[in-house]
């Protein structure tokens, strides 16, 4: 996987473990949607956010001054890739 596309995702669930911890809400609480990946339950959400520990453990970019410049041109990137793979051939 391309370390833009870590960083995309470390950036996400980074971003909605931020949005969950400012709810108080306890961990088997599904009513809140700062989290969408069909509500996933608590052994998963933990999942997720060991991943996004790892990432962080494995990519210096995090720390990169210009991290945001970073991210949005993966997120550029990956959805020209998305939209243009579903153009049909001329």
């Amino acid at each position: 996987m391309r370390r833009g596309t870590l960083l995309v995702i470390f950036e996400y669930l980074a971003r909605s473990h931020d949005e969950w911890s400012k709810t108080g809400k306890a961990p088997d609480d599904y009513s809140d949607s700062t989290l969408v990946f069909n509500r996933p339950d608590p052994g998963e959400r933990v999942a997720l956010w060991r991943l996004a520990g790892e990432i962080q453990r494995t990519l210096p970019d995090i720390f990169d001054p210009e991290y945001k410049e970073l991210i949005a041109a993966e997120k550029k990137r990956l959805s020209e890739e998305l939209y243009e793979s579903g153009r049909p051939e001329s």
